[in-house]
Parts: C-alpha cells; sequence; structure tokens
C-alpha cells in the first residue's frame, strides 16, 4: 500500500477524528434534551413523584430546544466528513520508519479489517432488521482497519528485543 502523506498527517487525523466525535455530541445532545424535557412537561411519574402530583415541572414548557432536521442532518453529515478524512489521512501518512515490513503488516490489516467489517455487519443484519447506509460502512472499516493497524503493529507482529545483561 502506497503512503502519500508525511508523517505528521497522523496528528491531524486523529484531530479531524476528534471534531467529528464533537460535532456527533452536538446533533445528538438535543435529541436528549428533547427527550428529559418531553419527561417534565407530559407529566411522566419522574415528574409526578411518589404522590402522584407534579413537583418538578419545567419553567417554560413553551420553550423547544429540539434542532431542526435539516440542522441535525447537517451536524451529522459534518461529522461523517471530518472522521473519514480524518482516517484517510491517518490511513495514507507514512510511519516515522516506513519500510517493506510496515507496508506488509498495512496490506494485512485491511485485509482483517475487510472482513470483520463485513462478518459484524452481517451479523448485525442477520439478528436485526437494519439496514447500514454505505457510507456507514465506510466509517466502520476505517475504525477497525485503524484498531488492526495499531494491535498489529504494536503488539502482534513487534519484534521484542531482549536486553542483554
Amino acid at each position: 500500500m502506497k503512503t502519500y502523506l508525511p508523517h505528521y498527517f497522523k496528528t491531524i487525523g486523529i484531530l479531524l477524528v476528534f471534531i467529528a466525535i464533537v460535532f456527533s455530541f452536538i446533533g445528538e445532545i438535543d435529541v436528549h434534551n428533547e427527550s428529559f424535557i418531553k419527561s417534565f412537561t407530559e407529566g411522566s411519574n419522574f415528574a409526578r413523584g411518589l404522590a402522584g402530583k407534579p413537583e418538578i415541572t419545567h419553567p417554560n414548557p413553551n420553550i423547544n430546544p429540539n434542532l431542526t432536521k435539516e440542522v441535525y442532518d447537517m451536524y451529522i453529515i459534518i461529522s461523517l466528513f471530518f472522521s473519514i478524512t480524518g482516517f484517510l489521512a491517518y490511513l495514507f501518512s507514512k510511519e516515522k520508519i516506513n519500510d517493506e515490513y510496515i507496508q506488509q503488516i498495512r496490506l494485512k490489516s485491511i485485509l482483517q479489517a475487510l472482513i470483520t467489517t463485513w462478518l459484524i455487519y452481517g451479523l448485525i443484519s442477520l439478528f436485526r432488521d437494519y439496514q447500514f447506509e454505505g457510507i456507514y460502512i465506510l466509517q466502520m472499516q476505517l475504525i477497525v482497519y485503524v484498531i488492526i493497524y495499531k494491535y498489529n503493529k504494536d503488539w502482534k507482529f513487534n519484534p521484542k528485543i531482549e536486553s542483554e545483561d
């Protein structure tokens, strides 16, 4: 596998993935706020207390803190863009020592990641009636690749140098 980017792009890729996580949390936090506010405004068991009387109510039930569908989708698209860009930057950047051995580990990791991802997808599809969109499968493949590559490089294929005493 040919690497095209300098080594410092690994750090840039990791930063882009963290930015993607932040955008994902921003997009999802309003979904949780909506259910929290509904529990107060609709008089759930939590809001009624033990005596069945409302104890806690939202100060202004007319406030709707929810994101619109368009804004939510925008956050998810931005999150996916940063995530995939970050993983690709990590994938195509060089190591400090880039030799044939590292290239072999990269190729093994890509093959293992593809097989693992499609097995996971197959198991999820078998036990649940859920279909992933293609972009989420790609993101899952990149995440699995980074995990397997790091494992292969640092632990599985790392030759242990014994110290001579």
